[in-house]
């Protein structure tokens, strides 16, 4: 029996989402919960994960205890970046893991095990919808796990040895690929369909 997959989601609520200018500071930290909470919401109903690991800032954890919506590991990002904060999620594992950014609120529980079962051997990356950035980044083992997280994360993460995995079947990975930082990629996400709590947040807007 393989060992379960734990996955490794960052939040930071003290920069959310500066581009998407028509939202209010709050609304924008607002958004930035919602979608968090919809990955999270995918990787614990992810039938080949066994931990969620959510690295956040205080903000971003009190935001999420007070939607009592997580059951897993709660972990103080200590500032130092994104790649930093990933890596610190994962240093104890002793299974697989992988980093799953938290602006993907089109991720579902069987895209995320579509892309986990595709690393085998070598660690993996889903590009993002524009094919520049990462989504998701996994190893199976922790040796092999290096984020490259950033400014064409996907070149970095090509370049550091990772593959990058095709969609099974035309679009499977839609939904995985679409990260939210513009207008434009919101209402795109909302095309392809929003987890429950970011579609409540735009019931709400």
């Amino acid at each position: 029996m393989e060992s379960p997959w734990r996955v490794v989601v960052p939040v930071r609520l003290s920069d959310a989402k500066s581009r998407l200018s028509t939202l209010t500071a709050p609304r924008r930290r607002e958004l930035v919960v919602a979608m968090a909470l919809d990955v999270i919401a995918a990787a614990q109903a992810c039938p080949a994960v066994g931990e969620v690991v959510l690295v956040a800032d205080q903000e971003g954890i009190d935001a999420v205890r007070a939607a009592a919506a997580f059951t897993g590991r709660l972990d103080l990002d200590a500032g130092e970046g994104l790649n930093a904060a990933i890596l610190a999620g994962a240093a104890d594992a002793s299974g697989p893991v992988a980093a799953l950014l938290a602006d993907v609120p089109c991720a579902t529980p069987q895209s995320l095990e579509l892309a986990l079962a595709a690393c085998i051997n070598d660690a993996v990356i889903v590009s993002d919808a524009e094919g520049i950035g990462t989504t998701l980044l996994a190893a199976r083992q922790v040796d092999d796990f290096h984020p490259h997280f950033g400014v064409r994360s996907r070149a970095a993460h090509v370049a550091a040895g990772a593959r990058e995995v095709r969609d099974p079947s035309p679009g499977a990975l839609a939904g995985l690929r679409r990260d939210v930082d513009s207008e434009v990629d919101l209402w795109d996400a909302r095309r392809l369909g929003l987890g429950a709590f970011t579609g409540a947040f735009i019931d709400r807007t």
